[in-house]
């Protein structure tokens, strides 16, 4: 016992000893090293070569030591100025018993932090020739048995060849094996294709793959063949193998197949954005998968590429979600003579069958030239909806149910869609029935309930057929067709037309604005006029609520093209009687929407109205303040904010109305009068047929002179009101008894009419807070109300030319509505 310990003390000593003597020759000899590892560096370097320090450690890859060079830059070989390689540090690993000796080989490398830039330029001349030719001799050479590259950036640009490659990694480890002019190169760890680029196309971006390789390269007859190697991705493996000739052209042959494939390897040749969503989905059953890239690579050719790929029954599903498609299979194949020629690329999935739950759906997709898409498809299927939201959720698409059944199929070439001469040459047939489809959508999840009817394709158009359900409070059912659909859910900015009939119950035009216009953390809608948007539609409503209007049988039809609207025909009751409207709305500018409007009321409840309208943004006269039935004829031109709210200045208005059985109840300015008229009966006033034609216009009701003959007397009214609430009103009224009248006070403003009767002349002046009763002297001499009359007919007979002329402008022809072109 005591012999072995001695034994194991002594070999630890000259362990020791070895261990401290190579490491001080290695400091004592460290710049005759350095000279001689610089010396040879020169010898064979052709660019210049910039190093911030050089060191050399015993310790860190003991017991060999390294040449440590930190912030190397290298220069490549291009006339210029440009890195070929630039890292934080390179290590050289060397033996130190064979430097002792003068043989300095290189048994590893190490590189931390590198970028380096391989290009060829369009003369076919590279970049990283930067060994000076020579004999071959000198003191160091290469036998790689340990080589490490962390946190490494390659690309490789080809200018000649039209190619650009990119690959990272932040750890990879390789052998490199030397026999004459061939070299073997075993590699393990992490590559990144951040892209893979040729020509336009652009593949493989942000695939990161674990990588067991093996390669072999032929020096002298540029060739270098891949033997089958391993690339995980994703839990998926490729088995890749294949040659890449370059001596005297560029000729790939690489063959790459699914190994225990799944689902998932289909997901992974997809671009990330694209399947960022599908990730979680897993498979169970036969997926295959299988790759052929051939050809030469060179500014004029591009290899050819043909994928197999496909599931024979299959499962797939997600394995937090309850629904999963089952007995899948489909064949799908991707082939084009050159990755550069798009054109006659090729794209098919055939003979798709599935099932969802029991629900079974089959399907066809063909797909050629992909700059001129020439695409084939038909779908076959009834499917739970909510059955597929719990195979897949849609964003924005919650709480689906009911079922849907279509048949449906799509051929021609895509483009020809955008034009309407040839839209018509895609075909597009079929049928879509749903079923008591409900759903909520949006961020604000709003509802469709009871969704049933029949939707049919034909060609661009797609025609609804007791297409019926609610959305939210309203309700519709509705029979026509959707113009232009196919194109409209293909592209962007591209019309929509409806041609249709609608039938309601209800509709809640106040939360329809709403959920249209605006949102509730916006505030109040904003209303606009899509300039794609082209309507010919006929409605006939039961019941419709906006604000305080409560319409009933609401009838007519809408016309809308190029964000103008045409009311026309519409007839409901309300507010006691009948409304009979026609109007148009220029919304092109949707801060300033022009409206010009006529219509004929019948019976209306002047309460009611006054109610509708809440007073007409007034407190001067309420509802409360009026009772009685009008007939009117209205016309009028404004412009409205977003919002609907008229801008005051911009209002022109005629109104000829005839109000029957009126009443006019505590209303102060008449109860004023009392003082000059000695009537009580002023607070209630009651009067039979009362006519006159009002008119608006700069902010301001002109009322010429009418006769309010009532219950009590006989009042002569006319007039100005403005819409700031300042008024001017003249009032002629019998003179019955002078018991109250200041004659002095009052002289000039009574006069005698043709039949001996007094009449006494007043004026209301001021604003609705603050005005007054006074005597009107100057009506008497002026006769104020035969000129208010005159004035009113003028401006009258001005807004009707201008009215005709703008509504002509605007009136659109109901056969233009759906000429695409224009």
């Amino acid at each position: 016992m005591k012999r072995l310990r001695k034994f194991v003390i002594y070999m630890l000593l000259a362990l020791v000893v070895v261990i401290a003597g190579l490491t001080a020759s290695v400091f004592m000899f460290k710049d005759r090293i350095l000279q001689q590892f610089i010396r040879e560096a020169n010898k064979h370097l052709g660019t210049p070569v910039r190093i911030a320090k050089i060191e050399i450690s015993a310790l860190s890859d003991f017991p060999q030591f390294t040449i440590e060079l930190s912030d190397v830059y290298v220069e490549d070989s291009h006339p210029g100025e440009y890195p070929l390689l630039t890292a934080k540090r390179v290590s050289f690993i060397l033996n130190p018993m064979e430097v002792w000796k003068g043989n300095y080989t290189i048994r590893g490398l190490q590189i931390s932090d590198s970028e380096t830039n391989l290009r060829i330029n369009k003369a076919g001349i590279n970049n990283y020739t930067v060994i000076k030719k020579g004999d071959g001799s000198g003191t160091v050479s290469f036998d790689l048995q340990n080589v490490g590259l962390r946190n490494t950036l390659v690309t490789y640009i080809d200018q000649a060849a039209d190619l650009h490659h990119e690959f990272s990694s932040s750890s990879l480890i390789a052998t490199v094996t030397a026999n004459g002019n061939q070299y073997t190169i075993n590699t393990r760890g992490d590559l990144t294709t951040e892209q893979i680029g040729i020509g336009t196309s652009v593949w493989f971006q942000k695939k990161t793959f674990d990588a067991d390789v093996q390669l072999i390269y032929d020096d002298k007859n540029k060739v270098l063949d891949i033997k089958p190697s391993t690339l995980t991705l994703d839990g998926a493996d490729f088995e890749v193998s294949g040659s890449y000739r370059f001596k005297d052209k560029n000729l790939i042959d690489l063959q790459t197949k699914g190994k225990n494939a799944n689902v998932q390897l289909l997901f992974t040749l997809l671009p990330e954005s694209t399947v960022a969503h599908l990730k979680q989905y897993q498979s169970k059953g036969d997926v295959y998968f299988d790759l052929k890239l051939k050809g030469e690579l060179s500014s004029n050719h591009k290899p050819g590429l043909d994928v197999h790929f496909g599931m024979k029954d299959a499962t797939v599903f997600h394995p937090d979600y309850q629904s999963r498609i089952e007995n899948a299979t489909v064949e799908g194949q991707f082939r084009t003579p050159s990755l550069a020629n798009t054109r006659e690329a090729f794209l098919s999935l055939r003979n798709i069958r599935a099932s969802l739950n029991g629900d079974i759906f089959t399907g066809n997709f063909e797909m050629k030239n992909f700059d001129d898409p020439y695409v084939t498809a038909d779908f076959s299927g009834e499917v739970n909806t909510d059955e597929l939201l719990n195979f897949y959720r849609f964003e924005d698409l919650h709480e689906l149910t009911g079922r849907i059944n279509a048949d449906v199929s799509l051929q021609g070439r895509i483009a020809l869609l955008k034009n309407k001469s040839t839209a018509q040459q895609v075909r597009t047939e079929g049928n879509i029935e749903l079923h008591n489809l409900n759903f909520r959508i949006g961020e604000n999840q709003h509802a469709f309930t009871g969704i049933n009817g029949a939707l049919q394709f034909n060609n661009n158009d797609l025609a609804m057929s007791n297409l019926k359900g609610s959305f939210e409070n309203s309700d519709f059912v509705l029979n026509g067709f959707f113009k232009n659909v196919v194109t409209f859910l293909l592209f962007p900015n591209q019309p929509i037309g409806v041609e249709a009939d609608l039938k309601s119950e209800f509709l809640d035009i106040d939360q329809l604005f709403s959920i249209g216009f605006g949102s509730q953390d916006q505030g109040p809608y904003q209303f606009s006029i899509s300039p794609n948007l082209h309507l010919n539609f006929t409605y006939n409503i039961n019941q419709l609520r906006f604000r305080r209007f409560h319409p009933t049988r609401v009838k007519g039809d809408l016309l809308v093209k190029g964000q103008v609207a045409v009311a026309r025909a519409i007839h409901l009751s309300g507010m006691g009687g009948t409304v009979d409207l026609s109007g148009i709305i220029d919304a092109k500018n949707a801060k300033a929407i022009d409206l010009i409007a006529s219509s004929k009321l019948k019976g209306i409840q002047i309460d009611s109205l006054f109610y509708v309208f809440e007073d007409f943004q007034q407190e001067f006269i309420n509802y409360k303040n009026l009772r009685g039935q009008a007939d009117a004829d209205i016309s009028l031109e404004t412009t409205l904010t977003s919002g609907l709210s008229i801008v005051p200045e911009t209002l022109i208005a005629d109104v000829s109305a005839v109000i029957r059985n009126g009443e006019l109840n505590n209303f102060a300015p008449m109860q004023n009068l009392n003082k000059y008229l000695d009537d009580e009966g002023l607070s209630k006033l009651r009067f039979g047929d009362l006519k006159n034609d009002i008119h608006i216009e700069k902010k301001t009701v002109y009322i010429p002179q009418m006769e309010v003959r009532s219950n009590l007397t006989n009042i002569q009214i006319s007039g100005t009101h403005t819409f700031d609430q300042h008024i001017n009103y003249r009032v002629v009224a019998p003179l019955r008894t002078r018991k109250k009248i200041d004659p002095d006070e009052a002289f000039g403003a009574i006069e005698q009419d043709s039949k001996g009767q007094s009449r006494l002349f007043l004026k209301i002046t001021g604003t609705t807070d603050n005005y007054e009763v006074t005597y009107d002297k100057e009506a008497v001499k002026k006769k104020i109300a035969s000129d208010l009359k005159k004035e009113v007919q003028e401006l009258k007979d001005a807004f009707k030319l201008k009215g005709q002329k703008k509504k002509k402008e605007l009136e659109l022809k109901k056969d233009e509505y759906f000429d695409w072109e224009n």
